[in-house]
């Protein structure tokens, strides 16, 4: 992935090499076509006539390179953040995407709303791909990301934070819809039964709230102290972390 100031280097460094390139290539046009180099024009047709010509010349060039490439260079720098980005497996965003959204959260807040971090869990996964697999496994991560995705808004943040759990981050939103909404992932996985040799799963998750001005990774730190409670209080539940 280029960032726009890579981008302009990479388009002044071709620019430069084209110049340099047609520079030389005129010096040497014009050493072989004046045979009297003694003459007192030389200087003037070799270093402006010559030298402007390149200029032009170049200039001309990277523009038409430019315009030839411009398509495939955005198409290579838009699979570049989507690999950057995005999870292999389940293709929902990564750990490296989410600290670069954590980096500007705060500029995204705004007064007088919520926000919440919730942290979903595969409980007893370590015992699924043992007995069944890791190509079970992985499908079930696949299938899970999937209906995660077809649960959440488009303004949600749904990653894959490690291994078998997830994390989504949402922004204006009450207390009440956020637990509504994280019950409601529990029972529609618990109710699933996934194309992964047709075996059912359960979640865990743990839900923390916070506000604008109160740091986003406190609130990370306090959701996973809730799934850790939810997961101490026999799987299958949503703790809210306790914050008084």
């Amino acid at each position: 992935m280029l960032s726009a100031k890579e981008r302009k280097k990479l388009i002044l460094k071709v620019t430069g090499t084209v110049v340099i390139v047609l520079v030389l290539l005129s010096i040497i046009r014009t050493l072989i076509l004046h045979e009297d180099l003694l003459r007192s024009d030389f200087a003037y047709v070799l270093f402006v006539k010559e030298f402007l010509f390149s200029i032009i010349t170049a200039t001309l060039v990277a523009l038409c390179l430019l315009l030839i490439i411009k398509e495939d260079f955005q198409k290579i720098n838009q699979k570049a953040i989507n690999y950057a980005f995005t999870d292999g497996l389940t293709g929902l965003y990564n750990r490296h995407y989410l600290n670069d959204f954590l980096e500007k959260f705060d500029i995204f807040q705004k007064e007088n709303t919520l926000f919440a971090v919730v942290f979903i869990d595969i409980d007893n996964f370590k015992k699924i791909n043992d007995t069944m697999g890791h190509l079970t496994g992985d499908c079930i991560l696949k299938c899970l990301a999937k209906r995660l995705k077809s649960l959440t808004r488009e303004t949600d943040i749904l990653c894959r934070y490690g291994g078998e759990e997830f994390m989504i981050i949402y922004d204006k939103i009450s207390k009440n819809d956020i637990v509504q909404k994280a019950q409601k992932i529990r029972e529609d996985i618990q109710n699933s039964i996934f194309e992964c040799e047709h075996h059912s799963i359960t979640v865990s998750i743990g839900v923390s709230f916070g506000k604008k001005g109160d740091e986003i990774n406190i609130i990370i730190k306090e959701a996973d102290e809730a799934l850790y409670i939810a997961k101490n209080s026999g799987r299958n539940c949503v703790r809210v972390f306790d914050k008084e």
